[in-house]
């Protein structure tokens, strides 16, 4: 492999978005993205020639937007009807740019795979310079609107498929222009992931995107650069545009823009203060890079790691493997009841203390705190489903639990619980 040593520029390219369906029963219109990413692409290289564009990524949602999390879908259902096959038509559009421009190519859209029925998986493809997917990447961690099969959810059968090491949930593209790494949005609020990308060998790290509130309050650049300087990576973090979610232009999920690209160092080297369409672009300097982290005394951390003592830190299991074994993924109520069951569990270890107004109402018979969160959750979803105001109700829900000794998860009708930590 030729490895390039001259510096070249990344682009980020940040886009406005359409559903690629606004209702389940519809045909997914991809096309209407695809075009915008055709010109947003042909613009974006035409005025970044500081140096030679080597690499190019987009935003999380720019092929197909989000609308089984906007709309809460039946996972299985989008999996048959919204999900793509990589490769396959869409990313042979994209293949073409890569192609016409020479450079790699970083995506992301929910695929499916053809050991996992029924499901889709939230995914990162590398397409080099040549047309051809090179990379491929799993998100590992998705938030609870999100009906995305992990390879957690999966845990046994990916381990057997793929195996345990860091090639299996963390892998790493070794390119000409630099070893890429990638994570999708929630992976990149966890340092864990980032750093098993870096463990893996990753010089750059394409990490979209992020949601309101964390970009007004400064998360989304806290997080961008300190996985960056943590690793003495590169990290490329283009956000979402605008999200449209029906044909008569409503605005659904807000990401409040801000793309930006950080260098190895942890210094931002371009960032847009926008939402709209847009991309930053900035020089990579790989052999630099590789300077700094053979050379440098000081901001260089992994020669200092004392691994022996970070596994202490995660012999506990805290949230439950293979989830999605037997069935898809649940939808909103029974994951957030996963979730504040999860956080109970923390705090029945000791390793996390319940708020004072949880144990003073728990002491008096009470409700406990977290209801209040729930309800709400509840309530606005099925607003938002049935386009109406919904009713305070406490449903019954199929709860997924991993009581078994097995380990396989069970799944049985259980209330609501009354207890919870906001």
């Amino acid at each position: 492999m030729r490895i390039v040593s001259e510096i070249y520029n990344a682009i980020g390219l940040q886009t406005d978005t359409v559903d690629c369906k606004f209702r389940i029963g519809d045909a997914p219109d991809y096309e209407r993205n695809l075009r915008h990413l055709d010109h947003m692409i042909d613009m974006a290289v035409l005025h970044s020639m500081e140096y030679r564009p080597r690499l190019l990524v987009l935003c999380e949602g720019a092929i197909q937007g989000f609308p089984d999390e906007y709309h809460d879908w039946e996972s299985a259902a989008y999996a048959r009807s919204g999900a793509i096959d990589i490769p396959g038509p869409v990313t042979d559009r994209l293949a073409e740019k890569a192609v016409k421009w020479d450079l790699y190519l970083i995506g992301q859209a929910k695929a499916r795979m053809p050991e996992f029925p029924d499901r889709f998986f939230n995914t990162a493809f590398i397409i080099d310079p040549a047309g051809e997917i090179v990379h491929l990447h799993r998100k590992n961690v998705v938030f609870t609107i999100e009906h995305t099969t992990t390879p957690h959810d999966v845990w046994d059968q990916w381990v057997a498929m793929f195996g345990d090491g860091l090639d299996a949930f963390f892998p790493v593209a070794r390119t000409p222009i630099g070893n890429i790494g990638c994570l999708i949005c929630m992976e990149g609020n966890y340092p864990e992931l980032a750093r098993g990308l870096m463990m893996n060998g990753a010089e750059i790290v394409y990490r979209p995107s992020s949601i309101e509130n964390k970009i007004s309050t400064g998360v989304w650049q806290i997080q961008n650069r300190a996985r960056a300087l943590d690793n003495n990576c590169y990290v490329i973090a283009p956000n979402t545009g605008y999200h449209i979610v029906d044909s008569a232009g409503t605005r659904g999920f807000v990401t409040g823009g801000h793309p930006m690209i950080v260098d190895y160092r942890g210094r931002i080297a371009h960032e847009i203060r926008t939402q709209g369409d847009a991309f930053v672009a900035a020089p990579i300097n790989i052999e630099g890079l590789r300077q700094h982290r053979a050379n440098a005394r000081q901001n260089n951390w992994a020669p200092h790691m004392k691994t022996e003592l970070y596994r202490l830190i995660y012999e506990m299991a805290v949230w439950p493997k293979n989830l999605a074994a037997t069935r898809p993924p649940q939808r909103r109520e029974a994951t957030d009841e996963i979730y504040f069951q999860t956080i109970r569990n923390l705090q029945e270890a000791g390793v996390q203390m319940p708020p004072a107004a949880v144990s003073s109402r728990a002491d008096a018979g009470g409700t406990s705190a977290g209801q209040s969160l729930r309800e709400h959750i509840l309530e606005r979803a099925a607003a938002m489903e049935n386009g109406g105001r919904a009713e305070p109700q406490a449903p019954r829900l199929r709860v997924v639990r991993t009581g078994r000794p097995d380990g396989e998860p069970t799944e049985e009708a259980a209330p609501v619980p009354s207890e919870a930590a906001e």
